[in-house]
């Protein structure tokens, strides 16, 4: 039996890799929520060179300290820098009631050496949307280009950009899936005209000579071969769409961290100006 290099068996390369990146986005993850990685590197030195605790009775309550502080902030990603602030934290939560739920994950938007909320900058929303729509548009245009079962070319001598497959070639636009084509040419056509390109002409606005290679490429096994290699040399650009993608996420994740310092702002609000009025 054969065994492919896509297999996800145990021991295949392909599985090797996806376990590598696994760990690795997962000590990225607790790292970014915890503010360090002391626990997971102390871990790995006990493993290595043995011992797990410090003999020094200062230094091992300074690391415990350590550890206590790293394992708050990996559960409540709130950015406490000493027990002090996460006491402090503790205090100013249950004294005006506040739902600690709407505070886990603000990290750098609390401040927690004076107990309050960072107020979201008026530029923040607006920003962050614009480079959202920037890189959809981004996104778009390459996935149309990627996806596609049609080459994204232009013919010597003339600047217009146009898709052309094996059974039918179209004016080109930014993402096809949401636009109509303006006009086609398909392989049926192109055989009843039998070389007279009057009406399709007429229709594209295509002089005779890219008309004629748009038909000829339907019927040519040459030319219909150089046109799969391109559009499988597309597929390549699959490579910005996840690039484009993942650029996607950046602002999209602000702007979920907006939303949710601002339903913060007023939940706060709401508990001081309760615990005022009581």
């Amino acid at each position: 039996m054969f065994e492919s290099f896509y297999s996800l068996s145990f021991g295949s390369p392909v599985a090797f890799v996806l376990m590598l990146l696994a760990t690795m986005l997962l000590v990225f993850y607790f790292h970014r929520r915890a503010g360090s990685s002391y626990g997971f590197i102390n871990r790995v030195y006990a493993l290595v060179m043995g011992g797990g605790e410090f003999y020094n009775e200062d230094i091992g309550s300074f690391w415990k300290e350590r550890r206590d502080i790293e394992r708050f902030n990996a559960l409540f990603n709130v950015g406490a820098r000493s027990i002090e602030e996460i006491v402090g934290f503790k205090i100013w939560v249950e004294k005006f009631g506040i739902d600690v739920r709407l505070l886990t994950n603000l990290r750098r938007r609390i401040d927690l050496e004076r107990m309050k909320v960072v107020k979201v900058k008026w530029w923040e929303a607006p920003f962050f949307v614009s480079i959202l729509l920037f890189f959809t548009i981004v996104f778009m245009f390459f996935l149309s280009i990627a996806s596609s079962n049609s080459a994204l070319l232009k013919f010597k001598g003339d600047d217009q950009w146009l898709w052309l497959g094996h059974e039918k070639a179209y004016s080109t636009r930014l993402h096809n899936l949401v636009s109509d084509e303006e006009w086609i040419i398909t392989k049926k056509e192109c055989e009843r005209t039998e070389g007279d390109y009057e009406v399709l002409m007429s229709e594209s606005g295509l002089n005779e000579k890219i008309v004629g290679i748009i038909c000829n490429s339907f019927f040519d096994e040459e030319e219909s071969l150089e046109v799969g290699n391109i559009i499988r040399e597309q597929k390549a650009i699959y490579v910005p769409v996840a690039f484009s993608f993942l650029f996607m996420l950046i602002p999209f994740l602000e702007l979920l961290m907006i939303s949710r310092v601002i339903a913060a702002r007023c939940h706060v609000l709401h508990k001081y100006l309760y615990h005022k009025s009581t």
